[in-house]
């Protein structure tokens, strides 16, 4: 698997320059200082890029799923669904297609597995779940570990829950709005992972916050890190100079306070690959 410690590109949708002009010039800031190269996607409806661009398996494959999630399905949101197939054409990638329905940002690489939640079995109900599981291993080439879906958060998307750190280690962030499915979550991934939570000890906490440290942006020249202006940050930023050891220097922190009030943070308006 392809994972994000081996990208060196990072896309963003055209929309994200419009609509939060200094957090992207901030994040463009760092990216250059640390020698990553970006750009921006166009023919997109929609800044989360995760969620709508394929995923890539090896050099050269990209899975090009279908991306009509739920909460889009409104006559109200349904203008906000990209279809990306024009955005690929313009940059000559080419994928290999999927009927089933995902969410990119249900998508968390790890080197011999992929993490999701199980909301991709209610996305695709139309199918059993045995067809479901053989469709994505066939499609990213590995066993799936699913996640229980907490349906008080409807995106469903793992990459707010988890992220790989290298071997068989994962990054847990300080699930506070369940006690109930942290305790799942934490059960599931030690099945096949060393799990390492993220804690926080400050009193009062910012439980809404919190929870986005997670979706932190990873290539591989340096990791950025969501902050708010909170002390939390603090602990955070500490928590992964710990964890990732190997990109001492190269951690840098980034103020997304005016992003994550609308669901996402940095891997969720980010699409990082290899080129």
């Amino acid at each position: 698997m392809l994972t994000d410690r081996l990208t060196n590109q990072v896309y963003f949708s055209e929309w994200i320059r419009q609509d939060f002009p200094v957090t992207f010039a901030n994040v463009c800031r760092l990216l250059e200082k640390h020698g990553v190269k970006y750009g921006l996607l166009p023919h997109t409806r929609d800044y989360w890029c995760r969620d709508y661009m394929p995923v890539q398996v090896t050099d050269q494959k990209f899975v090009r799923y279908t991306y009509y999630p739920d909460y889009l399905r409104s006559r109200r949101n349904r203008p906000f669904i990209t279809n990306p197939d024009r955005t690929l054409d313009e940059l000559g990638i080419k994928s290999v297609q999927s009927a089933l329905i995902i969410d990119g940002g249900n998508v968390v690489k790890c080197s011999q597995n992929i993490i999701m939640t199980e909301k991709v079995f209610w996305e695709n109900q139309q199918l059993s779940p045995r067809v479901v599981v053989a469709e994505l291993e066939r499609l990213f080439e590995c066993e799936i570990v699913f996640l229980p879906w907490d349906r008080s958060e409807p995106y469903g998307h793992a990459d707010g829950i988890v992220r790989w750190v290298a071997d068989d280690v994962v990054l847990l962030t300080a699930y506070e709005q369940s006690r109930h499915f942290a305790r799942k979550f934490r059960e599931a991934l030690e099945r096949h992972f060393n799990v390492i939570p993220l804690v926080y000890t400050t009193r009062p906490r910012s439980r809404n916050l919190t929870w986005a440290y997670i979706n932190f942006l990873q290539t591989q020249d340096v990791i950025l890190v969501p902050a708010f202006g909170i002390k939390e940050d603090v602990q955070a930023m500490r928590q992964f100079e710990e964890v990732f050891s190997d990109y001492r220097g190269r951690i840098e922190q980034v103020d997304v306070s005016d992003i994550v009030g609308y669901g996402g943070a940095l891997n969720c308006i980010s699409w990082n690959i290899k080129v």
